[in-house]
């Protein structure tokens, strides 16, 4: 019995020196620990990668809205949107972590920000025990827009419906710039085609790309520019109707009607020429020719081009009308009408603030400009017109106004 109890005391004081033992305690010491590092290793390589793709969610969101904020989006529909593209994204995420989002416009000076900010929790190993609650983060992107899309067309009016409005199968293309309005865009027949299209209120019918609602109002750009009128007519008068012959007027001011007929012609001479009391009509054959002009017409004077009559004109290239090709008096709210299939060029601003453009028939017009700019209170095309805004400022010395034509263009992220 002794010999049994020394031997079971000798096994015990050498089982502490057995490499078997200490292997055996080691493992037995080690295993939870390890487990912990391996668990805790693979949970961190998860929050990494569900952490980049919120960066990356958010990047995204934050560029779309600073893009929205570049057209003039109202800031709230901006921040909705964006709002709507991050939940989009976490709709689609299978096993995504709970997230809290929110979005905001910063307005640094002239700057607009668009601010996304992302919070995130993973649970962890040990049922959240391991750090206490689950793995927390968080994820910032702010975007500035660094520009715009060339704005060509403005439909001013804030109270009409329809301020853009296309019937039967007629056409507005403008493949390179914006065109906005200022309340609804209604097209019932035909077709808008242009880099983007936006409206404060409505936007209906075939129009590319799809265009964008809840925009805010444009200003007119053009509202301090002084359209003088009641001025004295030109000493040399050629109003009147006219059916053949050159007619030249010289800058100044043209009193009463100006009607060419069969194949009569019409030259402005360089410089500023004020239309008053009477308006200028084309029809038949007849041409209306001038570069480096600008034609102006009052509250009882338009514009009306019809049958096949050519027009050919290019915009002043200098002064205080530099860019301007075509512009009524601010109390004027005549419809300005276009009906020929021959208004080939007009290079410059048209524009109308208190009055319709309206293009009918089977009218082309402005496709040879170089770039042509329309600033009226409303817009109607019907029939089966074609009006297309081209964009080529560089090809052109005529000069755009201020506060349309070009501006920069795109997004970024900000550091």
């Amino acid at each position: 019995m002794m010999r049994s109890v020394n031997s079971l005391w000798t096994r015990m004081r050498a089982f502490p020196r057995h490499e078997g033992g200490q292997i055996a305690l080691i493992f037995a010491i080690g295993l939870p620990v390890l487990a912990m590092v391996v668990a805790g290793g693979i949970d961190l390589t998860r929050v990494a990668a569900d952490r980049s793709r919120m960066q990356d969610i958010a990047d995204a969101a934050a560029l779309a809205g600073a893009t929205e904020l570049a057209l003039i989006i109202r800031e709230d529909v901006a921040v909705a949107r964006v709002d709507g593209m991050v939940e989009s994204n976490i709709g689609e995420w299978g096993n995504a972590p709970e997230i809290v989002h929110q979005a905001q416009v910063i307005e640094d000076g002239p700057r607009r920000i668009m601010e996304v900010r992302m919070d995130g929790v993973s649970p962890s190993f040990f049922m959240n025990l391991l750090p206490p609650g689950g793995w927390r983060y968080s994820v910032v992107s702010r975007a500035v827009s660094v520009g715009q899309t060339p704005l060509c067309v403005i439909a001013s009016a804030s109270s009409d419906t329809k301020v853009i409005n296309l019937l039967n199968s007629s056409r507005l293309r403008a493949p390179e710039c914006l065109v906005h309005s200022n309340q609804d865009i209604i097209v019932e027949g035909g077709r808008i085609e242009a880099e983007l299209v936006q409206a404060v209120g409505r936007a209906t019918g075939q129009i590319s790309p799809a265009p964008g609602t809840g925009a805010a109002e444009i200003a007119d750009p053009f509202e301090t520019m002084e359209i003088l009128e009641g001025q004295r007519c030109s000493r040399s008068r050629h109003n009147g109707s006219y059916s053949t012959g050159v007619i030249r007027l010289e800058p100044g001011v043209h009193c009463g009607a100006h009607i060419l007929s069969g194949n009569a012609r019409l030259e402005l001479a360089p410089g500023e020429h004020w239309f008053q009391n009477g308006s200028l009509v084309l029809k038949d054959d007849s041409e209306l020719v001038g570069t480096d002009v600008v034609a102006f017409f009052d509250r009882a004077s338009r514009f009306e081009f019809r049958d096949r009559a050519e027009v050919n004109l290019d915009g002043r290239k200098s002064g205080v009308f530099a860019g301007m090709v075509l512009v009524a008096s601010r109390n004027n709210q005549q419809d300005f009408i276009i009906t020929s299939e021959h208004v080939e060029r007009l290079l410059g601003v048209i524009y109308v603030p208190a009055a319709r453009l309206v293009v009918e028939g089977r009218a082309e017009v402005a496709r040879e400009s170089a770039w042509t700019v329309i600033v009226a209170r409303m817009i109607q095309l019907k029939g089966s017109p074609s009006l297309v805004i081209n964009a080529d400022y560089d090809a052109s010395d005529v000069p755009v106004p201020s506060g349309v034509g070009p501006r920069q263009a795109g997004s970024r992220l900000l550091d």
